[in-house]
């Protein structure tokens, strides 16, 4: 049984046993008044996540404090030191088109860069840039450095603080300290409860070398949230001065160079370092098959569950009984490192096991491997218990990042940013931002979490957006740069940039629709004479960009282009052209379904006696009361059957009192 005590009479009961509270609760009373500042936010752990959700806390004016663990290890890449890939990369712009930073550092940082999938449509083409770690933090943390009314303090939160009408309060440390809020946003990402595995052997850490967080846990299961426990790891690191680059391919950067950050300011190319690519052998194979036993999930000593897109290479064994080589890849992490992140072999097998298995691939016989990989599974948040807008049933209380079941830097990173900035308009009494399926790949990302039951990390997918064609990551400026400029993110330099650029485009579109290649015109002349086309007919400039097999880039050649227009608006212009009649198809179902959005709801309505409904649907409805669909859309854990069952009954009703 729980004992409460409180700090100032009727104002806060911390939510840990009566014992621990004396000791906490009498020095908090002692130094309230001197030590304890009041903010408005704070976020808690300084991964992707939290950077993103303080920078973006504080540049909408609310005094923030940033806690973590490690003030060394800000914006740290635990993992594969890269950026981007499928989907991942929409993310990334989406991040920078609302005013958020991971595309910028990216960019500051980067040590190799190509764009993926470019065989295939531009709804899956993708950005993917190899980072140095220890830059990227540097980077990140000198823009949080220098970020106004932002504090940032090492400290473990231990516990949290709510009023009176169950609303935040504040956080309490694990050495005593306290601090006064109207909001908090909890980052911890593989650190609350994180337990590391190398074979049957564990430690208590967040990462390797780094402690886990405890405490908070506890408090949220005696706030009655769902938790669980998930997995993830990371491969070995080698000594690149050990590889034998004569029996390896070399995989350089693209030529031509492509930016996450839509801010030209941040367009600075640097030198670029090689990645490599090799392949296990029949030896790895049968040396990992005969010895899955010893690893965490095969010997039985860790239940929780890994993600299923980016697997061990014991997952990869047992899952692919045909496939006898896995391609891995060789990545730098970083320009004054010789470590080389093994990509495709993360492990959870004892170390003199990984040793041997590394020697079994080609190029890497004589290698030295200098950090074991580990596995490690933490702790986290059920999200179906979140809203939209990332706030959970305590008021004040918001999540994002792997705490909510997520795995990636990108993930993590747009979640914070939209947790930050409504943690901000929370504290101010505002209403929050909740992003739609149908505008960002962000708000497809957060409506699965909070509508969909996780068994695995969760990890964004192209396929996962049935808007994928509108929501490309060249125009996700235009899309969400007028919402990062309601809410402050955007810089008046940057939303003039950005004003132009429509304007460019919206111009030269109308040029390419009203210039026409006539039959007996000397433009027809050209064509027939400088490119392989054949004219059979008059065409506009835009009716021939729309064809597969021609481009803007014969415009440059035949010198019928505008010359102001940069890279990316002439790919943003040509997809728009090449892909109008399928982007109008999208359009037109979004502005169908955006009709029934506000449709209201009678507030007599008794949800729990609509049994169509799921269980979870009735309870949060009947909870939330919402006055219309837009409204009902919003809540967390309500599906799209669920809404559909709603608006069936709503127009039965309707019916029936005609």
């Amino acid at each position: 049984m729980l004992n409460f005590c409180f700090i100032k009479p009727n104002l806060f009961y911390p939510l840990f046993p009566m014992r621990r509270v004396k000791k906490l609760s009498l020095l908090m009373a002692k130094k309230l008044e001197i030590n304890s500042k009041k903010f408005d936010v704070i976020v808690i752990g300084a991964g992707h996540a939290g950077c993103e959700a303080a920078l973006a806390s504080c540049s909408t004016g609310a005094s923030t404090l940033l806690l973590t663990l490690n003030l060394d290890k800000i914006g740290w890449q635990p993992c594969n030191p890269s950026i981007g890939g499928p989907a991942k990369s929409t993310l990334v712009h989406e991040i920078d088109a609302l005013g958020g930073w991971m595309g910028k550092i990216t960019d500051r940082s980067y040590l190799h860069k190509r764009i993926l999938n470019v065989s295939k449509g531009p709804a899956v083409w993708s950005l993917r840039a190899q980072t140095d770690k220890r830059e990227y933090t540097e980077e990140i943390k000198k823009i949080l450095d220098n970020s106004n009314n932002l504090t940032i303090q090492e400290g473990m939160a231990f516990d949290l603080f709510l009023g009176k009408n169950k609303q935040v309060r504040g956080i309490g440390t694990y050495f005593g300290g306290f601090f006064e809020c109207d909001a908090i946003v909890l980052t911890t990402g593989t650190f609350l409860g994180g337990t590391i595995w190398v074979g049957s052997k564990k430690m208590s850490a967040g990462r390797a070398g780094e402690m886990s967080s405890f405490g908070l846990t506890q408090s949220l299961k005696k706030l009655e949230f769902q938790t669980g426990r998930l997995k993830t790891g990371t491969p070995p690191r080698i000594d690149s001065r050990t590889i034998d680059y004569t029996k390896i391919t070399k995989q350089g950067s693209d030529k031509v160079e492509t930016w996450f950050s839509f801010d030209d300011a941040e367009w600075n190319p640097k030198n670029t370092m090689d990645c490599f690519i090799t392949n296990t052998s029949l030896e790895t194979f049968s040396l990992i098959r005969e010895n899955l036993h010893l690893s965490p999930k095969y010997g039985g000593f860790m239940k929780s569950s890994g993600p299923r897109y980016c697997p061990s290479i014991e997952d990869k064994i047992v899952r692919f009984t045909g496939k006898l080589e896995h391609q891995i890849f060789l990545e730098p992490e970083g320009r004054n490192i010789n470590e080389i992140y093994v990509q495709g072999m993360s492990t959870g097998l004892p170390e003199k096991l990984q040793v041997k298995a590394l020697r079994t691939i080609k190029g890497l016989e004589n290698t030295k491997m200098v950090r074991p990989a580990y596995s490690v599974d933490y702790d986290y948040l059920v999200a179906t218990q979140l809203d939209k807008n990332l706030m959970s049933k305590v008021q004040g209380l918001f999540f994002a990042g792997q705490v909510c079941g997520t795995t990636g830097y990108e993930e993590a990173g747009a979640q914070g940013l939209v947790a930050g900035i409504n943690a901000s308009l929370f504290s101010k009494r505002k209403s929050m931002l909740c992003l739609t399926r149908d505008g960002s790949f962000i708000g497809t990302m957060i409506d699965d979490l909070c509508t969909k039951t996780l068994n695995e990390p969760y990890r964004v997918l192209t396929s996962r957006s049935e808007f994928r064609l509108l929501l490309r990551g060249d125009n996700a400026d235009l899309r969400l740069t007028p919402l990062g400029r309601k809410y402050q993110l955007i810089s008046n330099r940057r939303w003039k940039k950005f004003t132009e650029k429509i304007k460019k485009i919206e111009t030269e579109s109308l040029r390419l629709v009203k210039t026409y290649v006539k039959m007996n015109s000397d433009i027809k002349k050209i064509f027939q004479t400088e490119t392989p086309f054949l004219l059979k007919k008059e065409s506009t400039l835009s009716q021939l960009i729309s064809r597969p097999d021609f481009s803007y880039r014969f415009l440059n050649d035949l010198n019928l282009h505008d010359q102001q227009l940069n890279t990316n608006e002439i790919q943003q212009l040509e997809i728009e052209l090449k892909y109008s009649n399928y982007i109008e198809r999208q359009e037109i179902h979004i502005r169908n379904a955006e009709k029934i959005m506000d449709i209201k709801i009678n507030q007599n309505i008794n949800f729990m006696k609509i049994i169509q409904l799921s269980k979870e649907g009735r309870e949060k409805l009947t909870k939330k009361r919402p006055l219309s669909i837009r409204e009902a859309c919003q809540i967390g854990g309500i599906g799209n059957s669920d809404i559909q069952t709603l608006l069936m009954f709503i127009e039965r009703k309707w019916i029936n009192s005609d």
